[in-house]
């Protein structure tokens, strides 16, 4: 999971540090998904910014930065991208199963919890989703509920 934050930590680095960050995820890219798909996880995350997670909100925030770090490392590849592809669609019917059940909620709990709409929000803010509505989703999350 290092590599993920790695990657996301990057961003406002050199291109040689940037291009160093990327061709280390995308060299584990595949385990990392591997183990995200079987439900392997471990027991604590800590995201950029020094954000740690435990708990339900920590597969939603690996899951999220896990499709973040697709972005960057992949850059014009990434919609066309069977890994980053199917990565979308796990997290989607976590967050499309819960908007069915609470179909009204907005901002802060726009999904299960602060914690997980928050990193929900950082994914629709990137854009990184093609099956939903990015720009409907940020706003919805944006409005006060």
């Amino acid at each position: 999971m290092k590599e993920i934050t790695d990657v996301l930590a990057s961003a406002g680095r050199s291109k040689g540090e940037r291009d160093a960050a990327a061709q280390a995820f995308l060299g584990k890219r595949a385990e990392i998904w591997q183990d995200i798909s079987e439900g392997r996880f471990p027991s604590t995350y800590v995201s950029t910014e020094g954000r740690k997670y435990a708990g339900a909100p920590l597969r939603t925030a690996i899951r999220c930065d896990f499709l973040l770090a697709n972005k960057m490392a992949l850059g014009g590849k990434f919609a066309k991208d069977r890994i980053a592809d199917a990565a979308q669609r796990d997290l989607l019917f976590y967050v499309l199963r819960d908007r069915e059940v609470f179909p009204t909620r907005s901002g802060k709990k726009f999904y299960c919890c602060p914690k997980c709409t928050a990193k929900v929000y950082e994914c629709v803010s990137a854009g990184v989703f093609r099956y939903v509505d990015n720009a409907k989703w940020k706003a919805e999350i944006e409005r006060e509920g």
